[in-house]
């Protein structure tokens, strides 16, 4: 009753808090969901974690502080395994592949010993069967063992051979890999019942891109992206009778960036930097790097991971087209600063990157709009993901720890900053608000450890810090080519990079084109590309075609996002 009651308090405090955002004092001990409903046992887990730099006695002394929490509260010690990051992946699959392997040979031992059996038999030979190892399906006796100051305490059991529990992924590719190839556990059943608690604490979009066709892994929820903001001085607009309502993209305010200029107003910068279209993506060869093509489209700040983003020549792109356009005009006046304000001066509109605290900053003396929202890319979900081994020991106890960790400060604040009085201490005894660093030796990477909103943004910085991150992720758009392969496959290699060497000339051609006659060298320039049967090729609807971009991408699309 007593943990019903505190699972039900904690569903009260965090009722319409999204993305993991309740504050979780250090003493304060988030109540964890059941496991087995056996009776506990202690158990060793290990948790192996890429690391940015840590020594031997770090390494010792984190996991001293980690086992005093999770063994006290779990019956669940832990055996942490540090890897410098360049080595952590290469370490992880070659610890799969040594389990792996060890049990092939254990299988195919066992199917040998089986058929000289058999041959046995058939000669007569009467040999007595052995058993066959059966897997442990009752809890062993928990043993204990005298310390040194006589006191009994519980000894915990040493890792199997054959035992791996808690890892990172640090990919996509990785992820599927894994789920390929069955090296993790799919954890949706304890994620409905037993660890249900993440729900509440890990913004829902992780989760639901998570699951491919099945949740693997348990992405570490943190603040993504950042906003670009159009900024529009208050003063000049008043002063130059404009409505306020209608500068509301860049592209609007082409006229009175233009008016302002025209005034030669000391101190005054028209527009205050280069600005583009936001969010361009770009198809092709080198579409990782997102370079530029003459195929590619805009993620607008309505758009989600689901939505369809059609390729197209970015010629018909007109907020892209009309961007480049403006810009030349501007430029040619003289019009467009560095993105830099000399001491005294201001601007008549820029746009200007960064978390809310930039609205705050600049909201007095400027119209602030969103030019785009924060957006979260495939590296935000896949690239930090606690998954449970196929050959973890118990998976219910692994799903308990990475819980403990995404819902509570104490064993989060432990894992990111080290061991309390050897690596941080709070600022004060009476201060738990902050905490400083003694020593800085021990250092992670604050996404690789868990949830970041269960612990302190850094030395000196108190947890409230993180609000402007959790607005960031209520107002988050998704990349809609998350997960997207790409479209370089063994077919079009040769395609592509006659799509690169085709996008160098018309770039050079646009970048060359003044701002006298654009619009209508960019009406020539479209009608090129209606008639260029290679690119009318990559971009052909029909199904027809093979070497097609739109039709790959609409395959991808349809198969992912059916409607």
């Amino acid at each position: 009753m007593k943990k019903l009651i505190s699972l039900a308090l904690a569903a009260i405090l965090l009722l319409g808090v999204f993305a993991g955002c309740k504050r979780v004092n250090m003493d304060e001990d988030v109540e964890a969901a059941d496991t087995e409903a056996t009776s506990r046992i202690a158990q060793t887990l290990t948790l192996w974690l890429p690391t940015d730099g840590a020594t031997e006695e770090d390494e010792e002394a984190v996991s001293a502080a980690i086992n005093r929490l999770t063994q006290a509260k779990y019956d669940t010690a832990i055996e942490l395994k540090l890897i410098p990051r360049d080595q952590y992946a290469d370490a992880v699959d070659a610890r799969l592949t040594e389990i792996t392997t060890k049990i092939e040979e254990e299988e195919a031992a066992a199917e040998q010993r089986r058929k000289e059996l058999k041959e046995l038999k058939a000669q007569g030979i009467e040999v007595a069967e052995e058993p066959e190892e059966e897997e442990e399906t009752k809890p062993e006796e928990e043993e204990t063992i005298v310390n040194e100051l006589g006191i009994t305490i519980t000894k915990y059991p040493e890792v199997g051979e054959k035992q791996f529990d808690i890892f990172l992924v640090t990919s996509y590719k990785q992820y599927m890999d894994y789920i390929e190839n069955e090296m993790i556990q799919q954890l949706d059943g304890e994620l409905s019942g037993t660890s249900k608690l993440m729900k509440t604490y890990i913004y829902p979009t992780y989760l639901e891109l998570a699951n491919v066709q099945g949740t693997y892994a348990i992405p570490n929820n943190h603040p993504v992206g950042e906003y670009q903001y159009l900024l529009v001085n208050k003063e000049l607009v008043d002063q130059y009778d404009y409505d306020p309502d209608s500068l509301s993209s860049v592209l609007k305010c082409q006229a009175f960036i233009e008016d302002i200029g025209n005034q030669h107003l000391d101190g005054v910068i028209p527009l205050l930097g280069e600005v583009e279209a936001a969010n361009m993506h770009y198809f092709g060869i080198n579409e990782d790097k997102n370079e530029w093509s003459i195929i590619g489209n805009q993620v607008t700040n309505s758009m989600m991971y689901s939505s369809p983003c059609i390729p197209k020549s970015v010629f018909s792109t007109n907020v892209y087209i009309n961007t480049v356009g403006m810009m030349k005009k501007l430029k040619e006046l003289g019009y467009v600063g560095d993105g830099t304000l000399k001491e005294g001066q201001k601007f008549a509109v820029g746009v200007i990157s960064g978390d809310p605290s930039v609205k705050a900053q600049y909201e007095d003396e400027y119209y602030v709009r969103t030019y785009a929202k924060p957006m979260m890319k495939e590296e935000d979900v896949f690239g930090a993901m606690f998954a449970v081994s196929s050959y973890s020991k118990s998976l219910a106890r692994s799903m308990e720890i990475i819980t403990y960790l995404n819902t509570s400060t104490d064993l989060r604040t432990v894992l990111q900053y080290g061991a309390q009085g050897v690596h941080w201490d709070y600022t004060s005894e009476d201060d738990h608000d902050t905490i400083k660093i003694l020593k800085d030796s021990y250092k992670m990477r604050l996404t690789d450890t868990g949830n970041v909103y269960m612990t302190y943004p850094g030395p000196g910085r108190p947890m409230s810090d993180w609000d402007a991150g959790k607005q960031m992720n209520l107002d988050m758009i998704s990349d809609p080519f998350m997960k997207f392969p790409g479209v370089l496959t063994e077919n079009n290699e040769d395609l592509l990079k006659q799509l690169a060497e085709v996008s160098k000339e018309y770039k050079a051609r646009l970048d060359a084109l003044p701002s006298e006659g654009y619009e209508d060298a960019i009406t020539e320039i479209k009608k090129e590309i209606k008639n260029d049967e290679f690119l009318k090729g990559l971009l052909d609807n029909s199904g027809e075609n093979p070497n097609s971009i739109l039709q790959f991408y609409n395959d991808w699309h349809d198969e992912n996002y059916p409607s």
